[in-house]
């Protein structure tokens, strides 16, 4: 029986990229074009916002600093999150930077033996959110063209990702907090890195790794801009989006906003702010699609999760339901401050403005430098203020 459900599996991928070429071949100046746009987006956006934190971020724990960072903030992260001090690390990166820094890091953690299997399975479910460059900048400011709603856009999303944590923080409770690992011993481990390396190998590594963990975004933003291209001017989209509407008397255009959104976020949040329904219907369909984070955000994650034993089931899961949380909480946060203020606001026809970003390659790759700079030295901080908190206690 599995294996007829493999064979189905294969057949349905198989099917799915025939008709992908056979789209290329048919109109392969709308698949260059796409392909162009996906490229310039990540050679102009994210090379530069990325890069400082995978680089940076590796060769800090690469030198034992972030132990150091993170010890003290043990307490912390075990209480609440049930998770080691050093979980801190992926998630306050991942809330600065945005997906799929938290990822990455978890991923290199695993294989590095910072934290065990259970650690990062628990960490997986929370530690892969949305910047707050992209939900403010690109979709609040860009796409919405509102400037006052932010509370409504960035705590729902956080929040979920908060409360996701604090469920899974029981998941396998009985759990050994320390497993064997499948790529270093603990006498490896004691021995590595930094003791049996030199600096300049050391930082010849890190950005190998760094460019790797690049490339491979890279290609799969290429792939997915194609794709939703393809998807987003196909007929039988069309088709089956008029027919679910006949179901349900949902607009069609909702429904393919959100079929958009489930595939690639961006497309997804532009198609649903351009749509002629209430703002505050716009912003919880959004939300939504920012916790959810769409296919080719996790097909980035999953590309970094297949190279260890971290469970990816796990992180599929957390994100469809980070995705509702973030929903459910757009909703209570509007009926408790924001129902009058935006209550019969509509967006009639305005089309989404550009991205609001910068364009310049050199300014975001230093705010981005600045950025991981600034949260590690944070951190270290309040790990200190923890520590002299407890000490004089």
């Amino acid at each position: 029986m599995a294996k007829g459900r493999f064979n189905i599996k294969n057949i349905i991928v198989t099917i799915t990229l025939l008709l992908i070429m056979y789209r290329i071949i048919g109109d392969p100046n709308q698949s260059i074009s796409s392909a162009r746009e996906g490229l310039k987006l990540w050679f102009d956006l994210l090379v530069p916002s990325l890069f400082p934190f995978i680089f940076i971020t590796d060769l800090l724990v690469s030198f034992g600093f972030i132990n150091s960072v993170t010890k003290h903030l043990k307490p912390v992260m075990e209480s609440i999150f049930n998770v080691p001090g050093i979980g801190v690390l992926p998630f306050s990166m991942s809330v600065m930077s945005g997906y799929p820094i938290g990822v990455i890091l978890i991923s290199n953690l695993r294989k590095k033996n910072y934290i065990s299997k259970l650690d990062a399975d628990r960490l997986i479910s929370f530690s892969s959110t949305s910047g707050p460059l992209f939900i403010l900048g690109t979709v609040l400011i860009g796409m919405l063209n509102e400037e006052n709603l932010s509370a409504l856009m960035l705590i729902p999303h956080y929040l979920g990702a908060i409360t996701l944590g604090l469920v899974f923080r029981f998941y396998r409770k009985k759990g050994k907090l320390l497993s064997t690992n499948i790529y270093m011993n603990k006498s490896q481990l004691a021995n590595s890195d930094l003791k049996n390396n030199s600096i300049g190998s050391l930082i010849t590594k890190s950005i190998k790794d760094s460019m790797e963990s690049i490339i491979t975004i890279g290609g799969f933003v290429i792939i997915y801009s194609v794709i939703i291209d393809i998807l987003l001017s196909s007929q039988l989209l069309n088709t089956f989006v008029g027919f679910i509407s006949q179901l349900t008397t949902v607009e069609p255009q909702i429904f393919k906003g959100l079929i958009a959104g489930i595939i690639e976020m961006t497309n997804g949040c532009k198609i649903i702010s351009n749509l002629n329904i209430n703002l505050i219907n716009k912003i919880i369909l959004i939300n939504f699609i920012i916790g959810w984070g769409g296919f080719s955000i996790h097909s980035q994650s999953l590309s970094f999760i297949s190279s260890t034993d971290i469970n990816p089931k796990i992180y599929l899961i957390s994100k469809l339901f980070h995705g509702l949380l973030s929903a459910i909480y757009t909703y209570i946060l509007y009926l408790l401050f924001y129902k009058e203020k935006i209550m019969g606001a509509y967006k009639n026809s305005i089309p989404s403005l550009s991205i609001h970003t910068s364009n310049n390659f050199v300014e975001l790759f230093m705010i981005s430098t600045f950025i991981v700079i600034f949260s590690t030295l944070f951190l270290f901080m309040v790990g200190l203020i923890i520590n002299e908190s407890r000490k004089r206690a």
